[in-house]
């Protein structure tokens, strides 16, 4: 063989996981939407908000972002750093690259938000996170779907742009259905109802100008289920309905406390397939009896669950502490489905 026969080899990919020591997988929500749905004004919310998170933000394009001059602390070549602890990235050509340099940065980032391109499938982003290599660096916490009201059945003639929205809608955890102030009752009820033809148990947040309560959007810092006391008492201070004037929309909490300890089967189960549409995100420490010696950590947003050992209890005597996050929740319904999972002694 000579050596213009030789074959190049090209470097393996890497398979095994990305691990940085001391730092715990950090929880990522992919942002979808069609076109002009209204993901860039949540992103602004985000970035320009008082809310204690270093939430890093991937987005396709800079220009599209309005953040307070105020606030940005320096630029770099593809980042924006602002004051508020928050990190903005603008994604160049390869996402990979991009979101491995943001998780992998020195200043650690508590939460990830990735915008995706507007006429993006979301199916290829959600299979980059579920990617070994990135199961000790990252967590999906939650896909969540921005919709508009008032355009969503514009250029409904066209097949492949209709089916996209509902890929779109059918990969989300959550729907926030934004600018339902432009519409009608009969509008909303209609954009349920064929949401409701293609997709089973689609959770939907009515919103005006995507202004949904974080501790809806997030779980980590103070939306963590480990502060459910001061989530709570938060919560309350604004009342225990918090009414969305333009949008008539009601958002309430529920709490559920016990000594007694969870099968956690018949737990996981009930959440998975039992809780409530009203219900956007439910959160808290578990006590289970299959292992009464550790925490365990409930995490449901929209249709998407898991619940995870977090440690032993230690001192701390063990108590399941719950709060759920909703619309007109019928509190002595949720109230059943969570004592009848409860361990009889």
């Amino acid at each position: 063989m000579n050596e213009d026969s030789v074959p190049i080899l090209a470097p393996a990919p890497r398979t095994k996981p990305i691990v940085i020591p001391g730092r715990a997988p950090v929880p990522v929500t992919l942002l979808t939407g069609f076109l002009g749905a209204g993901k860039t004004t949540l992103l602004n919310r985000i970035l320009n908000g008082e809310h204690g998170l270093r939430v890093g933000v991937l987005v396709n394009d800079f220009g599209a972002i309005n953040i307070d001059a105020e606030l940005v602390e320096g630029v770099e070549e593809n980042t924006i750093n602002l004051t508020n602890g928050c990190v903005c990235c603008e994604i160049r050509d390869d996402l990979v690259n991009s979101l491995e340099q943001l998780l992998t940065r020195e200043d650690v980032i508590d939460y990830v938000i990735l915008e995706a391109s507007g006429v993006a499938d979301p199916e290829g982003i959600v299979m980059t996170f579920l990617d070994q290599r990135y199961e000790k660096l990252l967590r999906l916490d939650s896909i969540t779907c921005i919709v508009d009201a008032e355009a969503i059945f514009t250029h409904a003639d066209n097949d492949d742009l209709s089916a996209l929205k509902l890929r779109q809608i059918g990969f989300a955890d959550m729907v926030v259905l934004n600018k339902v102030d432009l519409v009608g009752p009969e509008h909303i009820e209609v954009i349920g109802e064929w949401i409701g033809q293609h997709l089973n148990r689609i959770r939907i947040v009515n919103a005006v100008r995507c202004e949904v309560p974080l501790e809806i959007l997030l779980a980590v810092g103070r939306f963590d289920p480990a502060h459910l006391k001061s989530q709570k008492q938060s919560l309350d201070t604004k009342g225990d309905r918090q009414k969305h004037d333009a949008a008539s929309q009601m958002f309430e909490t529920w709490s559920f406390e016990s000594d007694q300890p969870f099968s956690l089967e018949a737990l996981r189960e009930m959440v998975r397939r039992e809780l409530p549409a009203s219900v956007y995100r439910c959160k808290g420490i578990v006590y289970i009896s299959d292992s009464r010696d550790k925490r365990f950590a409930l995490q449901a947003v929209g249709r998407r669950t898991e619940l995870s050992e977090l440690g032993v209890w230690g001192k701390a005597t063990p108590r399941t502490q719950i709060v759920a996050i909703g619309s007109l929740i019928n509190a002595e319904d949720l109230n059943q489905k969570f004592e009848a999972c409860l361990v009889q002694e």
